[in-house]
């Protein structure tokens, strides 16, 4: 199976339309955004693709930012051997790439132990309703507002720290956000920054929210410098997202955390929010 480094203008398009397709059958997408960002020509990947006769049915795509393989075929021609030959290819070209499935589909996780894949990762989706969010309790001393440019480098940096540890999320770089902020969604009153409040006070935390159309919104990320933890300022801040969720006019939001993270999923919980998709990772 050939891969491919670049797509045309063509092939991307009937790549997203085929992810598009795949989403409203399975009621789950068949990427995250960085896979999508490989689509769109927007960060470095590679592709593979399974055809029933002139028709594109099935891809995978390598995301080399994020060292994950995403994969997807349309219902009505599975079960034909188009994902394994997918993923096997798409694995001896990457074989130290992980593969996601979200959602963890019906079969997933009986085609990632036949191509000999076991789990090592797994990413809850929760979600809660908003209604009359209660104003932020701000601790004393901090302030809560709106993001503005010269911030950029602070939330980088806080970024930086707060996910040290994360495969993905800790290796945001400045152009890379930059990249993100120039996407139609990004609303610079929907990233919301923790300071001191005096004038030059670097950010110590970020509440950046995401809408994704009138009713649903996203804690997309939510981050504390490890050196100001403990403070209060994570459950200040993630009241805080959540009021300019409700108030810009979204009725529910969610959210995805890693699963071994207990006690951040706990926070989460204990702010009503459910556990309402799991999507697991799996390594060779």
């Amino acid at each position: 199976m050939m891969e491919l480094e670049q797509l045309t203008p063509q092939q991307r398009d009937e790549v997203q339309h085929l992810v598009q397709r795949i989403a409203e059958a399975d009621g789950v997408a068949p990427t995250n955004e960085s896979a999508d960002l490989v689509i769109a020509g927007q960060r470095p990947g590679s592709f593979f693709f399974a055809t029933a006769g002139d028709d594109l049915v099935g891809f995978a795509v390598a995301d080399a930012r994020d060292g994950t393989i995403q994969a997807g075929v349309l219902p009505g021609h599975r079960r034909r051997g188009h994902g394994t030959s997918l993923l096997r290819a798409a694995l001896e070209a990457h074989p130290h790439h992980t593969l996601w499935a979200f959602g963890t589909q019906p079969g997933a996780a009986g085609l990632a132990g036949a191509l000999g894949l076991t789990p090592v990762r797994e990413l809850l989706k929760m979600a809660r309703p908003l209604g009359e969010e209660p104003e932020a309790r701000v601790p004393a001393g901090w302030t809560i507002r709106a993001f503005r440019p010269s911030d950029a480098d602070g939330v980088v940096a806080t970024n930086a720290a707060a996910f040290a540890h994360h495969p993905e999320q800790g290796r945001l770089t400045r152009d890379e956000f930059d990249a993100l902020t120039s996407q139609p969604w990004f609303s610079a009153e929907g990233l919301l920054v923790a300071t001191r409040g005096y004038e030059d006070s670097p950010v110590v935390g970020f509440h950046w929210t995401k809408r994704h159309d009138e009713a649903t919104g996203e804690v997309y990320v939510l981050a504390v410098h490890p050196d100001h933890e403990g403070h209060g300022l994570g459950r200040a801040l993630l009241e805080a997202g959540l009021a300019h969720l409700e108030a810009v006019g979204c009725t529910e939001v969610v959210l995805f955390v890693e699963a071994s993270e207990e006690r951040v999923v706990a926070m989460y919980r204990s702010a009503s929010f459910v556990t309402s998709n799991t999507d697991t990772s799996y390594q060779l």
